[in-house]
C-alpha cells in the first residue's frame, strides 16, 4: 500500500488529510512537528508528504530542505496559507512538487493527486526508456525481469492464483506486493501468512482463526488472516511447509471461498486472492507425495519464476548502488559510491542468497566504512577475496538450478521437443510446464 505522512500541528488538517488520503488508498502517518515528521520520512520512506509551512518547532522550509537532501523519493506538498503563498512558490523552486493554499476542498487536492500519478507515469516511462523497471522496492534492468513484470502486471488484473517460485532472497515478497498494488483490491489489506514460521496447530490457527478453548492456550476467539484480508490479497508465503493435514483445508478454501475455525464447525466464507510463494520443487513434491496433487493445480493456475540474482549480472551494480545510498541515509553515514575494484568484487561473486545476501553485504560495508567512498576491504571477506574461476568447479548449486540446466542442455541437444521428452524421461506435458516455469527457449 502507498504510504503518506502529514506534517502539521493542525488536528482539523491531520484528520480531514487523514481520511480523505485513506480513502485514496494511501496508509497515512501523521506528526505535528518537523523533528517527528523527518523520523518518519526516515523510518517508511513515503510515496507523499503533505508538509506544512510553519510549524512549532521548525520552518516548514528548514524540513523541506532536509527532505530533499534526504536522497529518499518522495513527493513533498506544501501546505500554506494565502499570505505565504511567495513563500510556497520558493518551496517548489527548492523541489516541493508543489503547494496547497489554506483553506482548500477535496477537488483542490484530487487535482494535484492527478497531477503527481501522470508526473509518476512519466517518471516510468523514462525510466523504460533507460531500460530500468523501479517501482514497489523491485528494481531491475535485465530484460528477463522485466519481461517477467510485464506478465505480473497482466496477472494483477485478474483474479487468478498466483504461483511465485524462486530461490530464497529473490524478491518473491515484494513481487506479490507488487502485484497486489497494480490489481483493482489495491487499497485493502495485504495480509502475509508465513508458513514456514509457525508449527502446524498455530499455522492453521493464523490461516483460519479458532474459538475461544479450540486447544490449549486459545483464551478468546481469534479471527484468522483470511479474514483480516477481507476484500484484499492474501499472500501464502513458503507454501510448501503447510502440513497435509492443513493442505485439505487451504483446497477447500481455494474451491469453496469457505473455511472453519479451528474448533468451531459453522462455515464462514471471505472475499480475498490468494497469492503464493515458493522457494522448492512443488512437483517433485507432489510426485513424494509430501504435497496433494490437487492443491498444486489449484495453486499452478499462473506461475511467475523469479531468477536468482546470478542470472542478473547486469542488476548487481544497479542494486549495489542504490542500497548504498540507501543504507547511508539510514546509518548516517559519508559513503556516497562504490570503487570500481569493490564493485569488481561484488559483480565477481555468484549470490548465492541472492538479493538479501547483497543488501546485508552492502548495509555491513557502509557500517565499517571510514571513507566517503565504499572499498574492496569494506566488503565482507567471503565477497572481497571470492575467486570465481575456482568457485565453477566446486560450486554448490541448488536442485532447482541442476534440473534447469539440465534440461536446457538436453534440450539443446535434441532435434526435437518431444525427443528431448523422452531422454528426460518425462511426459511432453511436464516438458512444457518446466519450459514455461524456467522461461526456457
Amino acid at each position: 500500500m502507498k504510504k503518506a505522512l502529514i506534517i502539521d500541528d493542525d488536528k482539523n488538517i491531520l484528520t480531514t488529510l487523514e481520511m480523505y488520503l485513506e480513502d485514496k488508498g494511501f496508509d497515512v502517518l501523521k506528526a505535528t512537528s518537523g523533528e517527528d515528521g523527518l523520523r518518519h520520512l526516515r523510518n517508511v520512506s513515503p510515496e507523499l508528504v503533505l508538509l506544512d509551512m510553519k510549524l512549532p518547532d521548525r520552518n516548514g522550509l528548514d524540513v523541506l530542505k532536509e527532505i530533499m537532501a534526504s536522497g529518499i523519493k518522495t513527493q513533498v506538498l506544501m501546505i500554506t496559507a494565502y499570505a505565504t503563498i511567495e513563500t510556497a512558490v520558493s518551496a517548489v523552486k527548492m523541489g516541493a512538487f508543489d503547494y496547497l493554499p489554506k483553506p482548500f476542498v477535496p477537488g483542490q487536492l484530487d487535482l494535484v493527486l492527478e497531477r503527481l500519478k501522470r508526473f509518476h507515469h512519466m517518471e516510468i516511462e523514462i525510466a523504460t526508456l533507460k531500460g530500468i523497471f523501479s517501482e514497489g522496492g523491485i528494481l531491475t534492468r535485465n530484460r528477463r525481469m522485466r519481461k517477467i513484470l510485464k506478465t505480473a502486471r497482466q496477472a494483477a488484473d485478474s483474479e487468478a492464483i498466483v504461483l511465485i517460485s524462486g530461490e530464497s532472497g529473490t524478491g518473491k515478497g515484494l513481487l506479490a506486493h507488487l502485484i497486489h498494488d497494480w490489481s483493482p483490491r489495491t487499497g485493502k489489506p495485504f495480509v502475509t501468512v508465513d508458513c514456514a514460521a509457525l508449527q502446524e496447530s498455530l499455522l492453521e490457527s493464523d490461516l483460519f482463526g479458532h474459538i475461544k478453548g479450540a486447544f490449549t492456550g486459545a483464551l478468546r476467539d481469534k479471527e484468522g488472516k483470511l479474514k483480516l484480508a477481507e476484500g484484499g490479497t492474501v499472500f501464502v508465503d513458503e507454501v510448501s511447509e503447510i502440513p497435509v493435514t492443513v493442505q485439505g483445508k487451504m483446497l477447500r478454501f481455494i474451491q469453496h471461498r469457505e473455511y472453519e475455525r479451528v474448533g468451531d464447525p459453522k462455515p464462514y466464507t471471505v472475499d480475498v486472492r490468494i497469492i503464493a510463494a515458493t522457494n522448492k520443487d512443488l512437483e517433485e513434491m507432489v510426485r513424494n507425495g509430501s504435497f496433494r496433487e490437487d492443491l498444486y493445480f489449484r495453486l499452478n493456475v499462473l506461475e511467475i519464476f523469479l531468477p536468482p540474482l546470478r542470472e542478473r549480472p547486469e542488476d548487481v551494480t544497479l542494486l549495489a548502488d542504490h542500497y548504498l545510498k540507501q543504507s547511508a541515509r539510514l546509518n548516517e553515514k559519508a559513503v556516497q559510491h562504490i570503487s570500481s575494484d569493490a564493485m569488481q568484487r561484488l559483480q565477481n561473486y555468484t549470490w548465492p542468497g541472492n538479493i538479501r545476501e547483497l543488501i546485508n553485504a552492502i548495509e555491513r560495508s557502509v557500517i565499517i566504512t571510514q571513507d566517503s567512498e565504499l572499498k574492496a576491504s569494506d566488503l565482507p571477506p567471503h565477497i572481497a577475496n571470492f575467486n570465481p574461476s575456482a568457485s565453477a568447479a566446486t560450486a554448490l548449486k541448488s536442485l532447482v538450478e541442476i534440473e534447469k540446466m539440465h534440461i536446457q542442455n538436453v534440450i539443446s541437444h535434441s532435434p526435437s521437443l518431444e525427443e528431448a521428452a523422452k531422454v528426460l524421461e518425462i511426459d511432453p506435458a511436464t516438458l512444457w510446464r518446466k519450459r514455461k516455469k524456467y522461461q526456457l527457449d
